[in-house]
């Protein structure tokens, strides 16, 4: 093995571990992430830690600035918003462009991809559910026929994980995502072109209302 896959090997452990942690929960905004701390935990050298946070940064979870180092990102209630005008820009597009009556082997894998989500929603599978719904939605916009359009989407909900994660403990959030899920199933086979954009839409708002009452109010009014 080559010393850059061992060391990419080794960052991609870190920001696995990091960012499961701060999907779920288990990290939480503005948690201070101490550098000598990751250091110990991983058995791993400074850059190799500097370098996950740098990609964590990225992704747009672990916010970094000079003498304070990294912490779980925060986002204002101005940030949610401006994230939140993007995705609806983007969904809206998205759902008008879902190709109706739906070609049937795409409709087959979207139907495959909401099992394997409701079976992880069965199961309280936390890693599952967040996997399977990220699956579930890429396939939906991948009925538009549009890649790049897809990958506008998956880079905007990515920049969101941090945001639309923290429902996941709650079941009557999954139980609600879910039934939209199918909700959106049955109008792509009824060819009902309007109720599918305004599920795409609707379907946005709970978990982010959740982190917004949870975090936002309690959490700015503690910033300096």
């Amino acid at each position: 093995m080559t010393h850059g896959t061992s060391t990419q090997n080794a960052v991609f452990t870190i920001v696995s571990a990091l960012e499961e942690e701060i999907i779920f929960g288990s990290l939480l905004p503005k948690q201070r992430l101490y550098e000598d701390e990751l250091i110990l935990r991983f058995n791993t050298k400074r850059h190799i830690v500097r370098a996950s946070l740098q990609e964590l940064e990225r992704r747009g979870i672990v916010s970094r600035s000079p003498n304070r180092g990294a912490m779980v990102r925060f986002y204002t209630r101005q940030e949610v918003e401006d994230l939140y005008v993007l995705r609806k820009i983007l969904h809206e597009a998205a759902a008008k462009l879902i190709q109706l009556p739906a070609d049937a082997l795409w409709l087959k894998k979207l139907k495959k991809a909401q099992q394997q989500h409701s079976n992880a929603v069965k199961d309280h599978n936390l890693s599952a559910i967040f996997s399977a719904n990220n699956h579930f939605h890429q396939v939906l916009f991948e009925g538009t026929g549009n890649p790049s359009l897809t990958e506008a989407i998956n880079f905007s909900n990515a920049k969101t994980h941090g945001i639309r994660s923290h429902g996941l403990k709650m079941p009557e959030l999954l139980q609600q995502a879910e039934k939209e899920h199918y909700a959106m199933i049955d109008a792509i086979e009824e060819n009902e072109r309007d109720i599918l954009v305004q599920l795409c839409l609707d379907h946005m708002r709970p978990a982010r209302r959740f982190y917004e009452d949870k975090y936002c109010v309690s959490l700015e009014r503690s910033s300096p």
